[in-house]
């Protein structure tokens, strides 16, 4: 899962540590899901992006290597190269902390590690800037 966006850092990186799943929220480093002479070196089978302009890289990336790409989208994107695009605002703090919170919520229900919204312990607030 990759954020460039600024407004997204804090959501993005609560979602990878509530799920798991492995997050690059700043800049992406060309080559992580390429170049396995890397020490970042990473396979995925899956890519998120907040927004694939500025996530550009990685959605370059993932296109190369045949990798489906899920991508948050306004109505000013464009979806070239998305698989699947996640209608939303994804440009401001909080409706990026609630995509996120919800993402994270509907992740560990599918995945089997809670049963229902009840068990999901985190709160809005810790998605979400100030």
């Amino acid at each position: 899962m990759a954020c460039r966006r600024e407004n997204g850092w804090k959501a993005a990186r609560k979602f990878g540590a509530v799920t798991g799943i492995r997050t690059f929220a700043g800049r992406y480093q060309p080559g992580v899901m390429t170049n396995p002479a890397l020490e970042q070196y990473t396979e995925a089978k899956l890519v998120m992006v907040v927004d694939a302009w500025p996530d550009r890289n990685i959605v370059m990336d993932a296109v190369g290597m045949g990798i489906p790409v899920i991508a948050l989208c306004d109505t000013n994107n464009q979806a070239n190269d998305i698989d699947v695009v996640v209608p939303c605002n994804n440009k401001g703090k909080k409706s990026l902390g609630l995509a996120f919170w919800i993402l994270a919520r509907e992740y560990l229900k599918a995945r089997g590690a809670i049963k229902g919204d009840e068990e999901f312990v985190e709160k809005l607030e810790d998605f979400t800037e100030e």
